[in-house]
């Protein structure tokens, strides 16, 4: 099973609220903060910035600004999203920068394994766009 982290699963949030708005209407960190069981701002802030530096999300600064999608729901690639948000995640030991502690190395089997359920993992989720989450006609 693989876990998401809050951030990735709030993030995906912020995407389908976007996505249920329109791809043009802008929404204020604190709306969506509000409309997300009140998530602290500057937890969401970071989250916005995140999908902003994947080139997902665009954020809008002055009067009338705020964050608003940067492509249609149709081209957002679920996996692509959560990808990206937890490349430098490790699922175990191993698959730290550092390998971590693991005594089995060079020997593991386990770790091409679980390389490949996760990647196929991400290749399913792929399968989906963001205008799949969407549930309504025209979302696409």
């Amino acid at each position: 099973m693989m876990r998401l982290l809050a951030s990735t699963d709030y993030a995906l949030r912020v995407l389908m609220t976007l996505g249920q708005s329109g791809v043009a209407e802008t929404i204020t960190v604190e709306t969506l903060a509000t409309s997300l069981g009140g998530l602290s701002r500057n937890h969401l802030h970071k989250i916005v910035q995140d999908l902003a530096a994947i080139g997902i999300v665009k954020t809008i600064r002055g009067a009338g600004g705020g964050v608003v999608l940067a492509k249609r729901p149709r081209e957002i690639r679920i996996g692509a999203v959560v990808q990206a948000l937890e490349e430098d995640q490790a699922i175990v030991e191993c698959f730290r920068a550092d390998h971590g502690c693991c005594t089995l190395e060079p020997g593991c089997r386990l770790r091409p394994m679980l390389r490949n359920a996760r990647q196929q993992f991400y290749a399913s989720l792929d399968g989906h766009t963001l205008a799949d989450c969407l549930g309504r006609p025209g979302a696409a």
